[in-house]
């Protein structure tokens, strides 16, 4: 009779503990779908890729105010080179030790979507915050159908031009392929150390300066099924065969382009050397600080065929390994507060990608993000595929050999070719191991 009140207590136990639900039977909403619940004290790791040394500080700010508006929640960010912040990631991700978030380059995306790495957020993120973005600012971070980030840096390029340098050659800012010819070469005194149009053709981005060719062209990079190569078609071997003309027959770039990268003509066009570069909406904040008494102006790309820019976006993204992600989610809706985001515009020169944002009288105000943010819809992404950086080096390989004169265009693309489908057909990557 002894066991009875043990056996009683028991009973007692299961009936109570069976009214409960299951963790399974727990209802979930769009936002902690298939996220853990917070519980005590959470740190959150955010690998912040650096942008320029604004990006320290702001992070340290927005740090402080999340932290405030969550006590349960820590965060701890990691600020790392561009440079060196894809290799560091991708390191991290084969050891198992990713981050809970981090900002990556769209074209990154793939690889990580490829391992397995990356947390969809089509769960989490509801339809009336869906629509508070730009819709052109997530075609980015969506790939096979579903949603992957959401853009935390959005750029398109422009052709930036020296007013000065133009009004003394009596130009107006060249609209299409043949009146950047004739303004470039008004523009050029080599005398002076003055070039008309500067061409990049080092380092990252080379193949990027051609695409607003090939583009403009009606040329594209891939097949529309990403399966081959398409950039040596007729359109991308004349747009190559332009940009090589601009240097060697019409003499009105910089010389020895492959000596310059994005960086370099920036710093050659701030000097009042140049007339005409193509870059992002970064460099006119750069301008007003830098060299505020130079009086440029930003226009649209030259066209051909047709007036194309290129679309750019970083992405957000919450990695699949993170063990709270309700409070990375929160995180997320956190960084994404309108004001926060006018902040981010202000402090990077990136354009908008909150509609609250981009119709804000601030926005509205400045003719560099009004331009910036109607190019925005006529700019094209460069393909999502997992193997982009290699893709983008043979390429990059194919573009300086015609610029160095070592082959003709069209040898250059071909041969580029080959090595771009020989890519394109390689198995896909293994995942880590769990």
């Amino acid at each position: 009779m002894r066991y009875w009140p043990v056996v009683l207590l028991v009973a007692l136990f299961a009936l109570i503990f069976a009214g409960c639900p299951k963790p399974s039977e727990t209802p979930t909403t769009p936002a902690t779908q298939g996220a853990a619940p917070t519980a005590g004290i959470t740190t959150l790791k955010f690998l912040a890729m650096e942008y320029d040394t604004n990006t320290r500080p702001f992070m340290e700010k927005v740090k402080q105010q999340f932290e405030a508006a969550n006590p349960g929640i820590k965060l701890d960010v990691e600020i790392v080179d561009w440079n060196l912040g894809k290799d560091k990631l991708a390191t991290l991700v084969s050891a198992n030790n990713a981050p809970d978030l981090a900002n990556i380059a769209t074209l990154w995306l793939p690889e990580y979507v490829q391992l397995d790495a990356v947390e969809p957020l089509d769960s989490y993120i509801t339809k009336d915050m869906r629509d508070r973005f730009l819709p052109a600012t997530l075609h980015g971070a969506e790939y096979q159908s579903k949603l992957y980030g959401l853009p935390i840096a959005v750029s398109a390029r422009a052709l930036y031009y020296n007013k000065d340098l133009l009004a003394a050659a009596k130009c107006q800012p060249p609209t299409n392929w043949q009146e950047l010819v004739t303004v470039a070469k008004k523009c050029t005194n080599p005398a002076k150390g003055v070039y008309g149009f500067g061409v990049q053709g080092s380092k990252v981005e080379t193949d990027v300066y051609w695409y607003y060719f090939l583009w403009a062209n009606k040329g594209e990079i891939l097949t529309p099924d990403g399966t081959q190569a398409a950039f040596n078609s007729p359109a991308g071997v004349e747009a190559l065969q332009y940009v090589c003309d601009l240097i060697d027959k019409e003499k009105c770039t910089e010389p020895e382009p492959t000596a310059y990268d994005r960086e370099g003509l920036q710093e050659m066009f701030k000097s009042g050397k140049l007339a005409m570069t193509i870059t992002g909406p970064w460099f006119w904040k750069m301008l007003k600080k830098d060299v505020p008494n130079l009086h440029y102006g930003v226009a649209p790309i030259p066209g051909n065929k047709q007036q194309k820019t290129m679309a750019v976006t970083d992405n957000l993204i919450m990695f699949k390994s993170c063990k709270d992600k309700q409070a990375a989610w929160k995180f997320i809706e956190f960084f994404y507060k309108p004001e926060l985001r006018q902040q981010w515009a202000e402090t990077f020169g990136m354009i908008p990608e909150l509609k609250s944002v981009a119709g804000s009288d601030f926005i509205k105000k400045s003719t560099e993000w009004t331009t910036f943010l109607k190019l925005l819809d006529s700019g094209i992404f460069v393909p999502l595929h997992p193997r982009w950086t290699a893709i983008a080096k043979e390429i990059e390989v194919g573009v300086q050999e015609a610029l160095l004169k070592q082959k003709s265009p069209k040898a250059a693309l071909d041969a580029a070719k080959v090595r771009v489908d020989a890519l394109l057909k390689e198995p896909a990557a293994d995942k880590p191991a769990k």
